[in-house]
């Protein structure tokens, strides 16, 4: 069977479904505040702890190779900013809470950046070499450009990147600073998140944010949605182009050649969260609620994605040109958005409505 017809099976198949009857529910507080605890404790929570130790992790290597440059202290610290990019890809999706404080979200990755502005403004500071860019006072009016992992990721990847450091030590003392700072927003996250769970474990609330544990559920749910829309644009078709003019240069994270590997630990992520919690999900409140075809269909879905993604070379970047990969991800896009649509049509049906997209008239 055709790619084509492949898809197009899918797409009848995941229509039938979509168009299937569920009644909407009329679900009880009490097991939307399991679900928003759940999610808390069991997805949320944990990956802002891992988040903030590989920050700390990462500090220390780039400490030490600013102390003694050398072949194999640039390694480990390559090998360590992935470890701390690999943790922020798994909880990147969610985009509400202590994350938002300060745009730490952007200050952690600013990406896409559309007119290099990272490159440009980290061009300007490494040149100019100003003691006082390395102290913690320019990070906090500093643009959010020059103060997260891509700035870093330019210093640790860049060509003769050993041999830069050796010949401009202020390169490696800006990425330590970086790297300092990076710690204090992952540590800052995780620490008032555990004030910020009580919003989570009321089942109403008159002085919250939340005025019930179903409106909680809507910032969860939508952690779980509408980052499929982001993977599907922005790391994969934009970086495909139009007329097969791909460019791997807007990949995400083209320069450590993790690229693929952001994806997947994105899909994981989202996928764990929908039913690899082991109190409640959502994968669970849907077959209570009697759209157990619906259910197994979305997870049926992730498994694909993550399947058909496992066989996409790597790194991504060197392979994004040929045909046969580019198919792979044109499906997985195709996927990507079916998975979104079934996601999408769930919420009417138990009661939630997601409101604004921010990446609605995009």
């Amino acid at each position: 069977m055709s790619l084509l017809s492949i898809t197009r099976y899918s797409a009848l198949s995941l229509v039938f479904l979509l168009n299937a009857p569920i009644t909407a529910a009329e679900i009880s507080q009490e097991r939307w505040l399991k679900l928003n605890q759940a999610a808390v404790n069991e997805h949320i929570l944990p990956s802002y702890n891992i988040l903030a130790e590989k920050s700390k992790t990462l500090a220390m290597a780039s400490a030490s190779l600013c102390a003694a440059p050398s072949e194999e202290n640039l390694r480990n610290a390559e090998a360590h900013f992935i470890d701390t990019l690999n943790a922020w890809q798994s909880i990147q999706h969610v985009q509400f809470g202590p994350i938002e404080l300060l745009m730490r979200n952007f200050t952690i990755q600013f990406w896409p950046d559309k007119k290099n502005l990272t490159s440009k403004q980290l061009n300007i500071i490494l040149k100019n070499q100003d003691p006082a860019s390395l102290e913690p006072e320019f990070f906090r009016t500093a643009s959010i450009a020059v103060k997260g992992l891509p700035a870093m990721e330019r210093i640790l990847f860049a060509d003769d990147a050993l041999k830069q450091i050796e010949e401009n030590p202020y390169r490696c003392q800006f990425l330590q600073s970086v790297s300092d700072y990076l710690v204090i927003q992952t540590d800052n996250t995780n620490k008032e998140w555990q004030e910020y769970k009580q919003e989570f474990s009321t089942l109403t609330s008159e002085e919250g944010i939340y005025e019930s544990a179903q409106e909680a559920s809507i910032d969860i749910m939508k952690a779980q949605v509408e980052p499929l829309e982001v993977i599907r644009d922005l790391k994969i078709l934009r970086p495909l182009g139009n007329e097969g003019k791909a460019k791997a240069r807007r990949l995400e994270s083209w320069r450590s050649k993790n690229a693929l590997q952001n994806i997947q630990m994105n899909i994981q992520s989202l996928h764990h969260l929908y039913s690899g919690l082991k109190d409640y999900s959502l994968f669970q409140l849907l077959k209570e609620e009697g759209a157990t075809d619906l259910a197994d269909s979305i997870e049926q879905q992730f498994i694909t994605i993550e399947t058909t993604l496992e066989k996409i070379p790597t790194p991504l970047s060197q392979h994004l040109k040929e045909p046969k990969v580019k198919e792979q991800l044109l499906l997985i896009a195709q996927e990507l958005k079916q998975l979104h649509e079934s996601l999408d049509k769930t919420m009417p049906a138990l009661g939630l409505q997601l409101g604004f997209n921010s990446r609605d008239g995009d």
